[in-house]
């Protein structure tokens, strides 16, 4: 019962000292990757930096209670900082009491969200999803996100739209940038890249914000114009329940929709990306759904803003040895003391804003795809199309209606390729062993009176025009009128509706008219019941059905149907 309700305890079977050195070690790294991200994450999105820490402590011990993987690490990601701060920003000024008001509801609300479609088993909707939309958005999100700090690393506040909006802003602000706040920044970006290629594995972020912290504390950078965090509550936040009139709620809903579909969907592709034939266990998408979305609930709670996995410390996370998520109650355990015993120093040496931008700016970098955006454009320029259109729009109207846009292309893409599936029409080779794509083997043979063709998609109502179109088109194109069979390769059709049947049989009658015969080959059980079942019943004989082309061909040279009961055979 306990594992049922807490599938993550399925992980402490044959736990033992060994595996928690390994938890350990892997705990504090991800503490001290989080400390530093949590801060800068939440300033990203309009919150002040403290939020950033409580995401960090309740969120991943309910995901360890509940999720299904051990190789993601739960806590606050750039995407979801940026989907809030644009998200909310049009309702409430970021930084006011509204507006960190309507960040806890959003919390809520996208953990009810989340949890709601794991108990209605809804994770197959992370199939919308595909690769060429999340390139896109994920690359156009990075741009924004390090765009949105450039304002922190020039030291001067801006009222900017989109990101273009926001860089000619910037540039006629060039008189006011605060150039000790530019030299520290360049100091901090420096720091974070050139160091880590001689010595790989050092928590550069968090040496750079102590660092930054002792001098701001010493010298007194505020003196010369550089923004600070100047201090951080002590302790936990009081249990509280957001409090949010109705016409913000229904404000909140397409925002809520947009995080709680993209917190899962980048949970889940880490997981599935993690795994490996010998685990286990296995993630399992909508217990997913139900982890993510309890982390967030109860996170709401305690004053955190919306969490899940991230994919440079899941690859930490793996890296630095966890095995099972006792690993996230460590860093948990580890923040947790900072929150109650370090944050004083926070008032004494306040971090420079600017150092936490620094940060950000090389942890999203990475988000940036260049190297997919190129193969994607070598591969497949429809797909690739798909990425710019989402990629393009993120960047000039936003993110949710970038995201809106590419799921949109991407249902009409999958709808267009099943309306105009991969149809062809085959030759023999090898001498009549096996047949292929006359396009593709310049050596197929066709026979003037035979003529076969594959359709490599389910016939159903949406196709069925296309199909007749092809097949008389190949027809016509024939020199001589000694065509005297059509074989139908049907390998590749999983199914065939009412309306294809009807057209089937319109298509069989036209050629027996012309003195042609129409034969099926290949197909599979459920089609070989639409047709015992529909008004084609009589077309299930040995005269028109084959279980592979050869045998077709066998029958129309010497009349004979040599594996004719498997080719008829039915559920009956």
């Amino acid at each position: 019962m306990w594992y049922k309700l807490f599938p993550g305890l399925l992980w402490l079977r044959g736990y033992n000292q060994g595996i928690f050195k390994h938890d350990l070690f892997s705990g504090i790294t991800i503490a001290v990757m989080l400390i530093p991200q949590g801060m800068g994450y939440a300033i990203v999105a309009g919150l002040p930096p403290e939020y950033g820490l409580y995401a960090c402590i309740f969120p991943p011990v309910i995901y360890a209670l509940l999720g299904t993987s051990n190789k993601i690490s739960m806590g606050p990601v750039a995407l979801d900082s940026i989907l809030i701060i644009t998200g909310l920003s049009v309702l409430a000024e970021p930084g006011s009491d509204k507006y960190l008001e309507l960040a806890i509801t959003l919390t809520l609300m996208v953990g009810l969200i989340q949890c709601f479609f794991g108990f209605i088993k809804f994770g197959f909707i992370a199939n919308f999803l595909s690769y060429p939309v999340i390139v896109g958005y994920t690359s156009a999100a990075a741009l924004i996100i390090m765009s949105s700090q450039f304002e922190s690393m020039l030291g001067i506040d801006v009222v900017g739209g989109n990101i273009f909006e926001l860089l000619y802003q910037l540039v006629l602000e060039m008189n006011n940038w605060n150039w000790v706040t530019i030299g520290i920044g360049l100091a901090g970006l420096l720091f974070m890249i050139y160091p880590k290629k001689l010595w790989p594995g050092l928590p550069y972020s968090l040496i750079l914000l102590v660092v930054g912290m002792i001098c701001s504390g010493l010298w007194n950078i505020q003196g010369y114009g550089v923004d600070v965090v100047s201090s951080i509550p002590q302790g936990l936040p009081a249990l509280s329940i957001p409090q949010t009139s109705l016409a913000d709620l229904k404000d909140l809903v397409p925002v809520a929709m947009t995080v709680a579909l993209m917190g899962y969907v980048g949970t889940m592709s880490i997981c599935k990306s993690q795994e490996n034939p010998t685990d286990r266990i296995t993630a399992k998408p909508n217990q997913e759904l139900l982890a993510v979305g309890a982390a967030n609930f109860v996170g709401a709670f305690f004053k955190a803003f919306p969490v899940s996995a991230s994919f440079s410390r899941s690859a930490a996370f793996r890296g630095a040895g966890a095995l099972t998520q006792v690993s996230a109650l460590v860093s948990s355990f580890f923040i947790l003391i900072t929150i109650f015993f370090l944050t004083p120093f926070f008032t004494s040496y306040p971090p420079p804003k600017v150092l936490l931008s620094a940060i950000i700016i090389i942890s999203v970098a990475g988000l940036f795809k260049y190297g997919q955006m190129r193969d994607l454009f070598r591969q497949n320029r429809r797909e690739f199309f798909i990425l710019l259109a989402t990629f393009s729009i993120t960047l000039v109207l936003g993110v949710q209606q970038g995201l809106l846009i590419g799921v949109t292309l991407s249902i009409f893409m999958v709808l267009y390729n099943t309306a105009n599936p991969h149809m062809t029409e085959l030759g023999a080779i090898q001498g009549g062993r096996l047949f292929r794509n006359v396009n593709r083997f310049t050596e197929a043979v066709v026979r003037d009176d035979v003529l076969i063709f594959r359709f490599d998609a389910p016939l159903y109502f949406a196709n069925k025009d296309y199909f007749v179109q092809r097949l008389y088109a190949w027809v016509k194109s024939r020199k001589t009128q000694s065509l005297k069979y059509v074989i139908f390769d049907a390998e590749a059709v999983n199914s065939v509706d009412s309306t294809a049947i009807l057209m089937l049989q319109q298509v069989i009658e036209n050629f027996r008219n012309q003195d042609v015969e129409f034969c099926i080959s290949n197909a599979i059980g459920p089609v070989r019941d639409a047709i015992k079942c529909s008004s084609l019943h009589d077309h299930l004989n040995k005269q028109c059905m084959f279980s592979t082309i050869h045998d077709a061909i066998l029958f129309i040279d010497n009349g004979e149907n040599i594996d004719g009961e498997a080719a008829l055979q039915t559920n009956d």
